[in-house]
């Protein structure tokens, strides 16, 4: 009773409303060269996935940081905003979503990048991963495993703890994913001449003098 009684805490403790870790992008090299183009991020608060298995996953801030770093390779500047208004002057807004089946299917990142003032789409690219099965889940738990094995409790009171394991095990899988593609899409973005075309900008005129 004892042991049951100092792991209810961590079992009620695990929520089912998980936000997706940090993703680690490689950094540009120093002195590559750059598009000059001011890109925006958005981090939609809403982007959320719904798992099968009953947890749901919030994707940002994670995702716009992890498309930020990616697209930071090829565009002079990037920055991440809460909201369209936030977009400023950039030359560009560039909208994540993300079509995250769990684990078997292929799983697909679609960023739309737009005019932030007119909201024309100037390019919609996409690109596909498979979900890692057999990555490293950094969070693991025997003493608690160890605990239900020797004292079962009821399954709803066990369920939330199930679930936190569901998204650790679907978060640690999907990361790498989610930066592959990402860098996939900021490849193909610097490549699109219509993006390109917008590095393009017309100089002020200057006055001749006599």
């Amino acid at each position: 009773m004892i042991v049951a009684a100092s792991i209810l805490p961590l079992i009620f403790a695990a929520c089912v409303h998980t936000d997706l870790p940090a993703q680690v992008v490689t950094s540009a090299p120093v002195g590559s060269a750059k598009l000059p183009i001011k890109v925006a991020i958005l981090a939609d608060p809403s982007l959320t996935i719904h798992e099968p298995a009953g947890f749901y996953d919030k994707l940002n801030p994670s995702l716009a940081n992890t498309v930020r770093d990616a697209l930071a390779a090829d565009f002079e500047t990037v920055e991440v905003v809460d909201d369209r208004v936030g977009a400023g002057d950039a030359d560009l807004l560039a909208i994540p979503t993300a079509d995250i089946p769990f684990e078997h299917k292929p799983q697909k990142l679609t960023i739309a990048f737009t005019k932030p003032r007119t909201g024309e789409t100037i390019a919609d690219l996409s690109s596909f991963g498979h979900f890692d099965v057999d990555a490293p889940v950094p969070d693991e738990h025997p003493v608690i495993d160890a605990a239900l094995s020797l004292i079962p409790l009821e399954p709803f009171l066990a369920l939330p703890y199930h679930e936190r394991q569901d998204a650790e095990h679907f978060n640690a899988g999907i990361g790498p994913v989610l930066v592959a593609m990402a860098n996939d899409i900021a490849d193909q973005a610097s490549k699109d001449q219509a993006i390109r075309s917008l590095s393009v900008h017309p100089q002020p005129a200057t006055k001749s003098s006599h």
